[in-house]
C-alpha cells in the first residue's frame, strides 16, 4: 500500500516547507468543523482561535484555543496524534473536535 501523502510529509524534515504546511492544513480542517458544527447546533457565532505549537512529539502538546462569543475551549492533542492518519488518530481528532462543539454550544 502506497502512503498518504500527509504520511511521507511527517517523516519529512521538520525544516521542510510542507510540514508546517500540513500541520495549518490540519488545523484550519479542525477550526472549520468545529466553526460548522456550532452553526448546525445552533450557534451563529464566528469562532475565534489561537494556537500554542512547536515541531514533534517532543515538544509535547499541541493547543488550539478556540472562542465563541460566551465560551471557550481548548483542543489538546499530540503532534503524532494530530498529523497521523492511522484510525487510533482520526478517532482522537475526531473526539477533541466534537468536545469542542459540545463546550462552544
Amino acid at each position: 500500500m502506497k502512503p498518504s501523502p500527509a504520511s511521507s510529509v511527517i517523516d519529512k524534515d521538520p525544516l521542510a516547507v510542507d510540514v508546517p504546511r500540513e500541520f495549518h492544513r490540519r488545523m484550519a480542517a479542525i477550526i472549520d468543523t468545529v466553526q460548522t458544527g456550532m452553526w448546525e447546533a445552533g450557534v451563529h457565532d464566528l469562532l475565534g482561535y489561537a494556537t500554542d505549537f512547536a515541531f514533534g512529539q517532543q515538544r509535547g502538546v499541541q493547543t488550539l484555543v478556540l472562542k465563541s462569543k460566551h465560551r471557550s475551549t481548548y483542543v489538546r492533542l499530540h503532534w503524532d496524534a494530530l498529523m497521523g492518519d492511522a484510525d487510533a488518530d482520526r478517532q482522537r481528532v475526531d473526539m477533541a473536535i466534537s468536545n469542542a462543539i459540545n463546550e462552544l454550544t
